[in-house]
């Protein structure tokens, strides 16, 4: 997987390359010659109207008029700035254009990266890059899926697929409606803007019924910050997505920078101040998209009827040491897999019970669901505790490690919560196990708080990965807020 990755880095930057070395060229060829179109609403012919090119660093080759539109044919003489007075003699009527020629005698109409001929070839060279992009990630992500789901990649991805295909989408915007290069720049950093407040409405709603559930729990569990999660995640979504506005109207209101002066420096740096924060969050909510339907799908996940053991993953055990309704769903859920097993292929599974003893637990994790599956009915031979783990990874490190000895390379299943399903896979993958997991139901208003749990989880255990990709993001939008702002004052 690590030499494909490498491969589709290599196809992606060198096909970069090529799309914008492509562009680059379209526009050097082709941009020496432009069109200038000026609705003027007026029924005359093209001769009546007047053209004053000061300083004459173009010539126009022409000049036709159809249903009020005026169209000139502008032609490249020398490098400069210069101004285009359109009048009609005998009216007052006059129409301005700011005219650039650059290096190699490229014209852009009203700004140093506005509109001319075949500039839109710079943002079909971007919408590829980003399509492309799209594409090789999508493939990726299906290899990844493939060799198992529960990777904590995978959620990277599919939040990277779902954040390039929002920038596809606004560069299919931006190019019919497009003003020029430094538009589309800024309509691209801006997107994240877009996003943001499109999603808005679903983070507040989001946000209202957590907060309902963090409510419910912690009536009925007490109050701890991991509780708390949840109606964090979304009053932090919420505020983000406003506080450019709160910094902006902050800094405005001390008087001691010029905000308003449209090519000031301090109005830039409060520009990149947005497009930064809202394209890292735009990114962090897709990650989170991408958690939630990756954790759904694990959740629903029914494995394969090939299983010969079934680890059973604990957790907290009731003071009299019978099992919580937590633990109790778990040893229920493994045990109706094994019944549709041996309805299904007549297999027989053995049951590992796996959690060791807490410090204010009556007995071990494994013993209370021993004694539970023995309630249940099933055999003692068919049943091989594991009571010396203290987490998840060691729940699934000291099973297998016993299941190794009785057979090695068995196919394995596990169950667990819903809500804890995909990241118990992503930890037996780290661990060189593919292990496909089935989820235990429970209490809506703990599912939701625990979702957002297990995101922050997988969001630590990939930290590296994303804040590479969010440095990306900022320098991005950096080095595109410089050119804008070095264009500006051209």
């Amino acid at each position: 997987m690590k030499k494909q990755k490498r491969r589709y880095l290599i196809i992606w930057f060198v096909s970069v390359l090529i799309f914008y070395l492509a562009a680059f060229t379209v526009v050097l060829v082709s941009g020496s010659d432009t069109t200038v179109k000026i609705e003027t609403g007026m029924d005359c012919p093209a001769e009546a109207f007047s053209l004053d090119i000061s300083p004459p660093i173009v010539e126009c080759t022409g000049k036709t008029m159809e249903d009020g539109t005026l169209t000139l044919k502008l032609h490249a003489l020398q490098k400069g700035k210069s101004y285009l007075e359109t009048r009609i003699d005998s009216t007052e009527n006059a129409w301005l254009h700011v005219l650039y020629v650059h290096a190699g005698g490229v014209i852009t109409v009203n700004g140093y990266l506005g509109k001319g001929t075949m500039s839109t070839c710079f943002m079909y060279a971007s919408m590829l890059s980003v399509a492309l992009a799209l594409f090789l990630c999508i493939r990726y992500f299906r290899m990844s899926v493939r060799e198992s789901m529960y990777q904590y990649r995978c959620c990277g991805q599919l939040g990277l697929i779902l954040f390039l295909s929002v920038l596809l989408l606004d560069h299919l915007l931006s190019i019919g409606q497009h003003l020029g290069l430094s538009d589309s720049l800024r309509s691209l950093v801006s997107s994240g803007s877009g996003f943001s407040l499109l999603m808005l409405p679903v983070a507040f709603i989001m946000s209202l019924f957590i907060t309902v559930s963090n409510v419910i729990l912690l009536k009925r569990e007490g109050f701890t910050w991991r509780n708390m999660l949840g109606a964090m995640l979304g009053v932090f979504v919420c505020f983000s997505t406003f506080l450019p506005m709160i910094l902006y109207d902050a800094v405005d209101s001390t008087g001691m920078v010029e905000l308003h002066r449209e090519n000031s420096v301090s109005r830039y740096v409060m520009d990149f101040v947005e497009w930064a924060i809202l394209a890292c969050l735009s990114y962090l909510e897709c990650i989170l998209a991408g958690m939630i339907i990756l954790g759904i799908k694990a959740a629903k996940h029914i494995p394969a009827f090939n299983k010969e053991y079934i680890l059973i993953l604990g957790c907290k055990v009731g003071a009299d040491g019978r099992p919580t309704k937590l633990l109790q769903s778990r040893v229920d859920r493994a045990v109706e897999f094994a019944k549709m097993q041996k309805e299904k292929t007549g297999r027989e599974l053995i049951f590992v019970p796996s959690g060791g003893k807490g410090a204010d637990e009556v007995i071990s994790e494994a013993a209370c669901m021993t004694n539970y599956l023995l309630e249940c009915g099933i055999p003692e031979s068919r049943i091989l505790p594991e009571d010396k783990s203290e987490t998840t990874a060691q729940n699934i490190r000291y099973a297998c490690e016993l299941i190794d000895a009785q057979k090695p390379d068995a196919e394995i299943a596990l169950s667990t919560t819903n809500y804890h399903v995909f990241r118990a896979g992503a930890l037996a993958y780290a661990q060189g196990r593919k292990i496909e997991g089935i989820g235990a139901k429970t209490k809506s208003y703990f599912s939701l708080n625990a979702f957002v749990r297990e995101f922050i989880a997988v969001l630590y255990e990939t930290r590296r990965m994303h804040i590479t990709l969010l440095a990306g993001i900022v320098t991005a939008v950096a080095a595109v807020t410089i050119i804008l702002y070095h264009a500006a004052q051209f």
